[in-house]
């Protein structure tokens, strides 16, 4: 990738779950905009948008002959048992095929359980075997866009090293929202040192200790090492809203896995946890030393600090109202102040 000679900034951005081109164009120039709108931006910025995968299977024909089969009566369960099979099977294929990191590696979702509960036991957890069916293509969905974004991450590291070989003194900034907020995450944790300059992530779909030090009492965060050896020299900037319902499903549904409930409350800190259950884009993140907290500003007034080395988590609420209710001024604001950090002294 060629960059011009007045670049001095780089922002690479990735969309998430569920987001085809149109719609993940729609999500770049909003954010593009949004971040002319807050105003403050560095001149020689340049914006990169990554393309990848993140639309769910369609698998309405078996979900419809699930349901038919259901509503028909069909007392020994076998059609809905089969339609488990089916889309285990499919999306356990994928999953075979990319790397996934040890079940502990991610508090809440128990992949481990999905994939192993006989098909029966597997919707009887969720009440009625209408709502069974819908949470299996839920947690399918999940499990095989969770495994792909880290995929993606990985993938993008020869792009940012490419760069900042070709071009040491430009600042490298990443930023993703949903699933995009894995992809830069799972980046930043394979990369060798860059460095890079900050890190925003925007109403993020993977775990609240996803930076943990020792959740458990015994393992880090799968992506803590991003923090250290060089590869972060800026902030990390959470954003998290008690509205963002749709980051919230996979692991409600997974709690039923494990008959236990998810934690629910609004604004968090460590000491309100309740339980392993949580999205970094929901609660913040985590159980982790470096983080600090603080609440997202209105476009007028006062401005962020964000430290280096830190995280600062923001709550959202006031100005995020769904998932996707990202591409504000408020947001913008956010992204100009995370990319005017300058990077801790060696």
């Amino acid at each position: 990738m060629a960059l011009g000679a007045d670049v001095t900034d780089l922002l690479v951005l990735s969309h998430g779950w569920l987001d085809d081109p149109p719609r993940a164009q729609i999500l770049y120039s909003g954010l593009t905009a949004a971040i002319a709108q807050a105003g403050g931006a560095p001149p020689g910025l340049a914006v990169l948008g990554i393309l990848w995968p993140a639309k769910r299977f369609d698998a309405e024909p078996e979900v419809e002959a699930a349901a038919v089969a259901a509503g028909a009566g069909d007392p020994s369960g076998r059609a809905a048992e089969s339609f488990v099979t089916r889309i285990r099977h499919r999306v356990g294929g994928e999953i075979e095929r990319l790397p996934v990191s040890a079940e502990y590696a991610n508090p809440g979702d128990h992949q481990a359980a999905f994939f192993g509960l006989e098909p029966r036991t597997l919707l009887e957890r969720f009440g009625s075997l209408e709502d069974g069916i819908s949470a299996v293509m839920n947690l399918a969905t999940y499990y095989e866009m969770k495994a792909r974004a880290g995929a993606v991450g990985k993938g993008l590291v020869p792009v940012l090293a490419a760069v900042r070989a070709a071009r040491p003194e430009v600042r490298l900034h990443l930023a993703g929202h949903s699933f995009g907020a894995r992809v830069m995450a799972s980046a930043l944790t394979n990369c060798q040192p860059f460095p890079v300059s900050s890190m925003t992530l925007i109403q993020g779909a993977f775990s609240q200790f996803g930076f943990a030090k020792q959740w458990d009492g015994v393992h880090d965060g799968l992506f803590r090492p991003g923090l250290f050896g060089g590869r972060l020299k800026g902030p990390v900037v959470v954003t998290y809203s008690h509205h963002d319902e749709m980051v919230g499903i996979p692991y409600e549904l997974a709690s039923r896995l494990a008959g236990d409930q998810p934690d629910t409350t609004g604004m968090v800190r460590d000491s309100d946890v309740r339980d392993e259950f949580g999205a970094i884009g929901r609660h913040g993140a985590l159980s982790s030393p470096e983080s600090v907290w603080g609440r997202m500003l209105p476009v007028e007034g006062a401005g962020y600090a964000f430290p280096a080395g830190a995280i600062s988590n923001l709550d959202s609420a006031e100005f995020v109202s769904s998932h996707f209710h990202v591409m504000t001024p408020e947001m913008g604001k956010v992204l100009v102040a995370a990319m005017a950090v300058r990077e801790a002294p060696e």
